[in-house]
């Protein structure tokens, strides 16, 4: 029998230490052009999409896709239109199963957890017989909100998130799994009141041990059938924000409650272990000074990395590139649209006098600069991947200006995914003949830049640099920011459906 499965996406990373994301910033894909623009790409998002393509007992049903670059909170006005239109269409589509891409650590200007209110909405509009699965990025604030109202609610398990596509097609298989009625979803979580402050890299210690464990236990007990591990967004201010462990049982399972205590209890007694070993901007460009014969350089910028929504338009290692010891080569972006106007406003070949960058993070100061307009672009960049393969690079306009003849500088209208090569190769900027280039990404490039160059960490300023008691949080009440050696492990919690049309409970 033909299901009828309805499927979009309403993904973003809030940073809420950011300036908010305006509505008019946020592209939004609706009808046949969502199908056909998430087929292939490397997204869970296209994982669902390609897993549903292939089957001949689903109908597709194409609601709404926003893939919206880490950025500051977003509108509220913007998510409430959004979850109107979902609802109108969850009314007048009436499908047996909802499948959606979400982030996990979404805010708005008004709320912390939009996901579980989302989530919760639709299961209200839906109905309690509608199978709702969601694929999450391991980097969720999750919620109870989110584990009441969707049936199957699982992370990625690699940071960075090479396995985006098949968190995809897994969830669409346990959808279609609890639609068989071979399924019995039962959720139990424990959170640790903590953040790791660093080293998140899945295969490094100590992530690397507690996700090979979940996976050992996943591989080796009929009764689990997922365990998501995940990491705390460190840059929002979610209430009972901590690292959290989750175990998706078919059925009831006895010893879940100890399972995942025991996974937050790890995280909690080897907190101090999640430290990055990070350069310093000079020891960077001392490395990228080693060029000859060697790759170039991929400089992290970490304190301005837009993956993490840090606005982007730092222009601190242009400036001490410039002033180096040695000469040298590179290239970069930078979040300016009063740059980018002022180069489409002359011509290629124009010198611009410009005030560069640091008009939006607060400790940042434009630099005052003089370059050569070498590309003028309206044209979107799509990401060659294989980490958010053949998505928009959502920068806008932009404008490739050369300074000092040796740093080729694209100055972007809009953040942007900056953690692919062909944000540079796409305006005529090649890595190879660089000494470094700088991605606004700490994990995300690793992958994409793979033999082209070799990655660097950066201890560099900026609004995703966390450090312990730089970020006020005010809903939050997290270690290292705050005191919390009294009572660190939240008591386990399982959400269970009591029968297949009826509601999910917490039960204690």
């Amino acid at each position: 029998m033909t299901k009828r499965i309805a499927v979009g996406r309403l993904f973003h990373e809030s940073h809420g230490y950011a300036r908010p994301t305006i509505s008019e910033s946020i592209t939004v894909v609706r009808g046949d052009r969502l199908i056909r623009e998430a087929r292939g790409n490397g997204t869970t998002f296209g994982g669902i999409v390609d897993a549903l393509t292939e089957r001949c007992d689903v109908e597709l049903l194409p609601i709404s896709d926003s893939m919206i670059a880490p950025s500051g909170l977003i509108d509220h006005g913007f998510y409430l239109d959004q979850r109107r239109f979902w609802e109108e269409q969850v009314k007048g589509l009436r499908p047996d199963a909802l499948i959606i891409d979400l982030h996990g650590a979404m805010g708005t200007t008004e709320l912390d957890d939009v996901e579980g209110d989302f989530l919760d909405h639709l299961r209200s509009v839906a109905g309690e017989s509608v199978v709702i699965g969601v694929g999450l990025d391991l980097h969720a604030n999750i919620t109870p909100s989110m584990l009441s109202a969707g049936d199957i609610c699982i992370a990625c398990k690699q940071n960075p998130h090479n396995d985006y596509y098949d968190t995809g097609k897994r969830v669409v298989e346990l959808v279609l799994e609890v639609l068989a009625g071979r399924l019995h979803p039962v959720y139990t979580l424990a959170k640790a009141r903590m953040i790791a402050p660093g080293k998140l890299e899945t295969h490094l210690g100590p992530l690397k041990q507690l996700h090979a464990r979940a996976r050992v236990l996943e591989q080796s007990t009929p009764a689990i059938v997922d365990i998501s591990l995940y990491n705390a967004y460190r840059f929002g201010d979610f209430t009972d924000m901590g690292q959290a462990a989750v175990l998706l049982s078919n059925g009831r399972y006895p010893q879940a409650k100890e399972i995942v205590y025991k996974f937050a209890q790890e995280f909690w007694e080897r907190r101090d272990e999640f430290n990055d070993d990070l350069l310093t901007i000079e020891e960077a460009l001392d490395a990228a000074a080693e060029r000859p014969k060697r790759l170039p350089k991929a400089l992290a910028d970490l304190g301005d990395r837009t993956l993490a929504g840090a606005p982007g338009d730092s222009t601190l290692i242009l400036q001490a590139a410039m002033n180096y010891k040695r000469p040298l080569k590179g290239a970069m972006t930078v979040h300016d649209p009063e740059t980018v106007a002022q180069a489409h406003t002359s011509s290629v070949g124009a010198t611009l006098a410009m005030r560069l960058g640091g008009k939006l993070t607060p400790q940042f100061e434009p630099f005052d600069v003089e370059g050569v307009v070498k590309v003028i672009n309206r044209k979107d960049v799509k990401l060659i991947g294989p980490n958010f393969g053949g998505e928009s690079a959502a920068m806008g306009d932009t404008a490739l200006v050369e300074i000092d003849n040796r740093f080729q500088v694209i100055a972007t209208s809009k953040p942007g995914f900056i953690s692919d090569p062909n944000v540079f190769e796409s305006h005529g900027v090649h890595i190879r003949n660089q000494d470094f280039v700088v991605v606004k990404s700490q994990y995300h490039f690793n992958a994409n830049f793979n033999g082209l160059a070799t990655s660097l960490y950066l201890a560099s300023p900026g609004l995703a640099y966390y450090l312990p008691g730089v970020f006020d949080k005010k809903r939050a009440r997290v270690w290292p920011d705050v005191d919390v050696e009294a009572d660190p492990i939240l008591p386990p919690q399982v959400f269970a459906r009591q029968g297949r049309f009826n509601y999910r409970l917490k039960i204690n």
